[in-house]
């Protein structure tokens, strides 16, 4: 059986194609649709905040990728914190 790897914020797979290639099964989870197409691993399309880790125990990595701070919907004008974000970590 395959280690798994979970992909969070996966978008088109970047994370996912290192695991792919070093043997692992990878699900992935974002919630643009669009990402799906592309994306190399098992997509699942829904919004981490709505998950339950309790489904990922099984899971060997657990890896996210918070969206750059260009594509955020904090930059996108729509910023209900009425001030920069601090996004770093």
């Amino acid at each position: 059986m395959k280690p798994l790897c979970i992909d969070l914020f996966c978008g088109y797979g970047g994370w996912a194609r290192g695991f792919l290639d070093a043997g692992y099964r990878v699900i992935g989870f974002d919630n643009e649709r669009k990402c799906a197409k592309r994306y190399p691993g098992e997509f699942v399309l829904a919004d981490v905040r709505d998950l339950d880790g309790g489904r990922f125990h099984s899971a060997r990595v657990i890896v996210a990728s918070p969206p750059c701070n260009e594509f955020s919907t904090l930059r996108r004008g729509v910023n209900p914190l009425g001030h920069e974000p601090d996004m770093s970590m």
